[in-house]
């Protein structure tokens, strides 16, 4: 598992020899939060408090516990999948002994107490809380092996993983015998801290078929699901009709999902060839849709490799075994051996709308499919469906097969009808709308998110193989 920072990188995209483009993944370190506040009361001492001090007090002889709190800040949409507690102990066991009245160890008489984290009320304050106004220590958490001085973790994931970023964590101590005390964060570097291993996402969205220059505000309002200005965009072909010039781009493309074009990854579609050499897409994206002789490259987004592919087959000398883009992208996967791996295109080679197959593309999904690829994403058909992972043959096949999404329903003005194939999963002509994938290192969710006023969805979670 990748530890992750609360900082941010924006990577831009270079291309490699003319053809794969790749966006490095931010350099990661583990989080962690210092104790905002902490204090102890004792019931040696009921009205006072001990705020200032520079170590806090857990116990049972006489009966203390102690307060911490966190401010949590910058998680953002990162899962908490462990989350530690670290406090230092700073009593002596010699000590114990001396007053136990022996030089010998005993465990009878300085026994090893365990410390309890529990679930507490924001209402203390570090210069104001007593024995007698402080919150109620609540259900316990987890409990810290035997303690002895010096580092002690405890394991906190279970209530960890519920916050919020931002809002405060606040934790009572309590131990189960004796008197333990701990470093407080007047200590400074002995401070009570949180150590945090975040799993973050990236967020993908994509569809094709998008720019009418027909009246329509289709292309409108599925541009308007791409909300989240962080998110990464794949336009998978067909994206300015009729005839894919750079004029249709600029008055059909330009004024909906242009709006994000420099985080776009684009696929070239066959009404791009409609324009000789589909010259009115390759000037419009420029060098991030790769060598204009070929139309396909790859990036990385997070920890997952991305391949972008041009399935206009005789336009690019063919997608047959042995063609120029097969023994690319044969190359490109043995180069990135990444966990998890998607491919789009425009043409499905699996679809349940006539005609719309291309069976052309079978070569490049089993190069896909022996690298222990995961995602294919397509459009072309004008609608949605899903299919369960299968083969290039289309066997389902559970343990290395690929998921192909067809999204087919960015913005044109019409909708194809669908019928289920085999390994369908889901499908519908009747919605417009987008794929929003989250790529997690070892996983993706997706859901179909349908414009204002419609309300067709699909949604799942997959780990990759």
């Amino acid at each position: 598992m990748r530890r992750f920072a609360l900082i941010s990188v924006v990577a831009g995209v270079a291309l490699a020899g003319g053809v794969v483009s790749s966006s490095a993944a931010p350099k990661l370190v583990p989080p962690r939060a210092v104790a905002s506040a902490d204090a102890y009361v004792s019931a040696a001492a009921k009205r006072r408090n001990f705020g200032r001090t520079r170590t806090l007090h857990v116990g049972t002889r006489p009966a203390s516990r102690a307060y911490l709190r966190f401010d949590l800040k910058g998680i953002g949409g990162a899962t908490v999948t462990k989350a530690t507690l670290r406090l230092h102990a700073v009593f002596s066991l010699r000590r114990c002994k001396r007053q136990a009245g022996t030089g010998r160890p005993s465990a009878r008489r300085c026994p090893s107490p365990r410390i309890a984290v529990r679930s507490t009320s924001a209402r203390w304050s570090e210069r104001g809380v007593t024995f007698r106004n402080a919150p109620r220590a609540g259900a316990k958490i987890a409990t810290s092996g035997p303690v002895s001085p010096g580092l002690v973790t405890v394991d906190i994931t279970r209530i960890a993983r519920g916050v919020s970023n931002g809002k405060p964590l606040n934790l009572a101590l309590t131990a189960s015998s004796g008197l333990v005390r701990l470093a407080s964060r007047e200590s400074r570097s002995r401070a009570p801290r949180i150590d945090f291993d975040l799993e973050s996402s990236e967020t993908l969205i994509a569809a094709g078929d998008i720019g009418d220059c027909e009246p329509s505000s289709r292309d409108e309002a599925t541009a308007a699901l791409v909300s989240d200005p962080r998110a990464n965009v794949a336009a998978l072909g067909d994206l300015a009709y009729d005839y894919g010039t750079l004029d249709e781009f600029n008055r059909c493309y330009q004024p909906s999902w242009g709006a994000f074009k420099a985080r776009t990854r684009p696929a070239p579609g066959n009404h791009e060839y409609q324009t000789l050499g589909a010259s009115g897409y390759f000037s419009y994206w420029g060098a991030v849709a790769g060598n204009p002789a070929q139309g396909w490259y790859s990036y990385d987004l997070g920890d997952w490799h991305i391949v972008s592919l041009n399935s206009n087959c005789s336009n690019v000398g063919g997608c047959a075994a042995g063609s120029p883009q097969e023994a690319w992208l044969r190359a490109d996967l043995a180069a990135h051996r990444s966990t998890c791996t998607l491919a789009y295109w425009h043409h499905p080679l699996f679809s349940g709308t006539p005609f719309t197959d291309a069976l052309e593309m079978r070569p490049l999904w089993q190069a896909l499919y022996e690298a222990n690829a995961d995602v294919v994403l397509a459009g072309h058909a004008h609608n949605y469906q899903r299919f369960a992972p299968q083969n290039s043959l289309g066997v389902a096949d559970s343990a290395r097969g690929l998921r192909q999404f067809v999204v087919g329903t960015g913005g044109h003005r019409t909708l194809h009808a669908v019928g289920a194939i085999a390994n369908t999963e889901a499908m519908n002509n009747t919605t417009w709308g987008v794929l929003e994938l989250k790529l997690w290192p070892t996983r993706y969710d997706w859901q179909f998110r349908p414009v204002a006023g419609q309300t067709f969805t699909d949604s799942g979670t997959q780990a990759c193989h």
